[in-house]
């Protein structure tokens, strides 16, 4: 409950914030919003928090993970007293609004009756008084607000004026996020005036400038290339500004489903690239489904496709990256000859086409999977490459170049053929000091590199060879598999073993601990998961967090306390 009387004390400080930015944003224009009517007032902003009731529920889901389920009840009698007054039904919230000339806003606060709330914050420094056409004057901490309460609605603002134009009842708004969320905000962009969003892209620019400064040692050539780079990021940040329609943050701590999750959600406005870009990427298909192991210790899915507008901006940065590359590479103190760095600065001419001739090919379409456990560890990526022989022909020239290391093994040209996969492998000696490595890796470390007609893998560790087989042969078994944009997740159990089995003495029963929790206690509910999905004209990314993760990381700050 703890956590309980910190959100209060978040929310009043929110209040406070809220109530200073719609100051600042209102305070030159809000003589005029009063003398004249205008336009309808429409949100450029809401923050939305979860009502009382909910919030109590959310201290009970975090009571159980902690193994005290009589938290919330424990402190319920003392918040009721300084309650009184408050809808607990209902949500806490903040409305910014403009009619395109002016600003207005204010905090709302769900109420039963208002000067009860306020006799109980009485104790806090909060007081009230009637400042006169139905507005109270509330002052706390030698800062001055006026409330007026209506409807079921206290609506606290720092000038009078601001209150003018509020919707009536805001639940319905507020309800926009409250019904997923538990702290969410909104800003609904195309409703901010366009003089202030070309103030936005102004603002951005000029913090842009101040970092685009030549640092002393930097050569003319590094300097151009880094200007060129920003340029384009200002560029799309401008564009970004003019065609999002809307975009949303949530945070949720979800009882019923035992998980917390974090999201981002953005809407494009019809008709622009960024629209035609989301639509592009509306139901994308993946030819590599085989990287899809949601219960790895960490798993990477990707597949979109590229628009025109997304490759010309790359065009114009490749020649920028290239020249920061090269510049790097003839600073590089370790590189014996002039010779060895042309040939590596040929290598990476290899690599960048190829990355290029993707691009071009207009797909991006892989994956990435990693498996682990005390005794093994193995890792293999791979994806849908525009032009491989690229990549075959640059890893050839790194080769040369590492024949000069007397420890380098060599590499075993054409080792193995699997399909239409052609694999080239290293097998790296382990030393036998490094008893972490050995345990893991076994008395070589395996490195696996496969070129096909249109991919190309990388795979190291305990039977690599095996684990990329059997990920082309189950993508091949189900081509065009429909997935998300994106999908990465994090299998802590795998995680946490492996951590507690190599841990210091001093940490290792913490983490024994927790993967013994994981292993047994958490029914296999242990996951991290990141992932971008579609939604209608637009995305969201979700983080989510499982139940055994937000038990594991309960269960270590408490370790950790005690």
């Amino acid at each position: 409950m703890n956590r309980r009387v910190t959100r209060l004390t978040l929310a009043k400080a929110m209040t406070l914030a809220a109530c200073t930015l719609i100051a600042t944003c209102a305070s030159p224009l809000a003589s005029r919003a009063q003398e004249q009517s205008g336009p309808e007032m429409k949100p450029l902003a809401i923050v939305a928090l979860s009502g009382y009731d909910a919030l109590v529920a959310d201290a009970k889901f975090i009571g159980n993970l902690m193994g005290n389920p009589q938290l919330a009840e424990q402190y319920e009698p003392m918040l009721q007293g300084f309650t009184q007054g408050l809808d607990r039904t209902k949500p806490i919230g903040v409305v910014v609004q403009s009619d395109g000339m002016s600003f207005g806003g204010a905090v709302c606060i769900p109420v039963t009756d208002l000067k009860q709330l306020l006799n109980n914050l009485q104790l806090f420094g909060v007081m009230s008084e009637d400042a006169g056409d139905g507005l109270l004057k509330i002052t706390a901490n030698d800062q001055e607000v006026y409330a007026r309460e209506a409807g079921g609605w206290a609506f606290i603002s720092m000038m009078p004026q601001l209150l003018e134009g509020l919707p009536a009842d805001p639940s319905e708004l507020f309800a926009t996020l409250t019904k997923e969320y538990d702290l969410g905000i909104r800003a609904y962009v195309q409703n901010i005036p366009q003089p202030y969003r070309e103030l936005i892209v102004q603002q951005l620019q000029q913090g842009m400038d101040q970092g685009l400064e030549r640092l002393p040692e930097e050569s003319a050539e590094t300097y151009e290339a880094r200007k060129k780079i920003a340029l384009s990021q200002i560029e799309q940040l401008s564009r970004l500004v003019n065609e999002l329609d809307e975009f949303t943050i949530g945070l949720a701590l979800d009882s019923e489903q035992q998980r917390a999750y974090f999201d981002f959600v953005y809407t494009a406005v019809a008709g622009t690239k960024l629209a035609k870009q989301v639509a592009e990427n509306s139901s994308p298909t993946t030819n590599f489904a085989g990287f899809f192991q949601p219960d790895a210790a960490m798993m990477l899915t990707f597949a979109s496709k590229i628009s025109e507008t997304d490759l010309a901006q790359v065009d114009q940065m490749f020649d920028a990256v290239r020249q920061q590359i090269e510049t790097a590479i003839d600073e590089e103190a370790e590189l014996p000859t002039d010779e060895a760095r042309d040939v590596l600065k040929s290598a990476v001419d290899d690599f960048m086409a190829a990355f290029k001739a993707t691009l071009e090919a207009g797909v991006m379409d892989g994956g990435a999977v990693l498996n682990m456990s005390p005794e093994s560890l193995t890792f293999v990526g791979g994806g849908f490459i525009g032009d491989p022989s690229k990549v075959e022909s640059g890893l050839k020239k790194l080769a040369e170049l590492a024949k000069e290391e007397p420890k380098f093994p060599g590499v075993n040209w054409d080792s193995a053929t699997h399909a239409d996969i052609n694999f080239h492998s290293i097998n790296l000696p382990v030393p036998e000091d490094e008893e972490e490595a050995r345990q893991l890796f076994g008395e070589q470390l395996d490195i696996i590199v496969g070129i096909g007609k249109q991919s190309v893998y990388f795979a190291l560790g305990r039977d690599a060879l095996e684990a990329v087989k059997g990920i082309i042969d189950t993508s091949a078994a189900d081509q065009g598999k429909s997935v998300p944009p994106m999908e990465m997740t994090f299998s802590l159990n795998q995680i946490m073993a492996v951590a507690a089995a190599f841990a210091e003495d001093e940490e290792k029963p913490m983490l024994e601990s927790v993967a013994d929790m994981l292993s047994n206690e958490a029914n296999a509910r242990d996951h991290v998961r990141v992932v971008v999905q579609p939604i209608e004209n637009g995305a969201r990314t979700r983080v989510e967090a499982e139940e055994g993760v937000l038990r594991a990381a309960i269960m270590l700050v408490q370790m950790k306390n005690n």
